[in-house]
Order: C-alpha cells, then structure tokens, then sequence
C-alpha cells in the first residue's frame, strides 16, 4: 500500500496537469497508448483471446481495444458519449476486422435478447451507475454459454487496503472527474449476477500515465 501512495504522489501531479491542458479525448487516447508501452496492452489482447463471433464491446472509448481483435469477429462498439464515438469510429476505419460502432450504454443495450456470443469491457463497470442492471444486460444479450470477458480494477481484497479505498472513494472520483469508482467488488458482483466464472487473472500495471496502481482482474466467465 505505501508503494502505491508514493508511486501516486510521485506521478499524479504531472498527469493532473496533462489532463488540464488536453481535450478529454486527446488525454484518454495519450493516457491508453501510454499505459499499453508500460504492460496493459498485454492485457487487453489476452482478454479478447481467442474469440469468435459476434462481439459486443461496451464502452469502446476512443477505440483502444480495436487493434487487439483477431480474425473471424464481427463487433458492435457501443459508446455512449458523442465525441469518444466519433473517435472511435476513427479507429474503426483502421481496424483489421469488422466493427460497428453505435450509440448505446451498459445499462441499456441496443441489442436483441440471446444474440451475442461474446460480450467485452476494459476499464468500464468501475464507472457505470448501476453494476447490477449493466451485468444483467450483459445476460441478456449473450446466448447461451456465450463468454463474459472483463478486464477491471477492483477493491483490493486485502482489508485495510480495502477500507482505504472505500473510505477515499469520493476523493477519487472528485481527482478523475470521469466518474470512476475504484472500490467496486467486481469479481464478486459477477458472480451473484449468475454467470459461471472460468478464470481470474490477477495483475497490476504500474504506468507514470496511470499513477494509481490498481489490482487490475482479467474475468473470464461464461452465461
């Protein structure tokens, strides 16, 4: 924990000032492309491993994970804010498979009931209003023993990490000012919304661009 307070101190002023003198887009593109040079692209391409299928990713942002699909996918990217839509569909253009991006939100999927056979999200659930109703949305939408892939940080299991991070919630999110939440008990909310987890990859990415160090879990887990 006090490696992690001191990386933060030590980075989080000079990112604060980068994020003030960026547009949100240009900031969240300069923030991903620096934290995949540090490891996270590592991630993102073992959590869409193996894929096939129809794809719903959810909350593509600007469109970092599109490089990172293999052959034999047809993705529907949905994002629901204007301006990362319309950067992502940028990336789209320059992507190696088929995706389409369109307007849409976790917790309210433009998408038929049983007709997705994978959904994905990386870095999203720690910022939508409402874990429980986007999860069941995810169900929703997958068919049958369709996959859940998920790479999220989460609170940390260890109990006065744990309670830190709970108890400084709102400092965090008043520092990000998008919304995240960094003590959301994902692997566990998973699980109660009835899905059968295959695996958990545990994992942290220490980035200057991303100061706070998270327990980052790669989910993998099947309707």
């Amino acid at each position: 924990m006090i490696r992690e307070i001191v990386y933060f101190l030590r980075h989080g002023p000079s990112v604060s000032r980068k994020q003030a003198s960026m547009e949100r887009v240009e900031f969240q593109q300069w923030l991903a492309a620096e934290a995949d040079k540090d490891g996270l692209a590592e991630l993102r391409s073992a959590l869409v491993d193996g894929l096939r299928g129809d794809i719903v990713e959810i909350g593509a942002g600007s469109g970092a994970m599109f490089p990172h699909y293999g052959e034999g996918v047809n993705v529907t990217a949905i994002e629901p804010d204007d301006e990362f839509r319309a950067a992502a569909e940028e990336a789209a253009e320059a992507a190696g498979v088929t995706i389409d991006v369109i307007a849409g939100a976790g917790e309210s999927l433009p998408c038929p009931d049983a007709g997705t056979d994978a959904v994905v999200a990386s870095t999203v659930l720690c910022s939508v209003q409402s874990v429980r109703q986007t999860l069941a949305e995810f169900r929703r939408v997958l068919k049958p023993g369709g996959e859940l892939r998920l790479l999220e940080h989460v609170r940390s299991e260890r109990w006065l990490e744990g309670l830190l991070m709970s108890l400084f919630n709102p400092v965090w999110l008043y520092l990000n000012k998008v919304g995240c939440n960094w003590n959301r008990r994902t692997v566990e909310a998973v699980r109660e919304a009835g899905f059968k987890i295959a695996s958990v990859g545990k994992y942290k990415v220490w980035s200057p661009a991303s100061p706070a160090a998270f327990p980052l879990r790669l989910i993998k887990a099947v309707k």
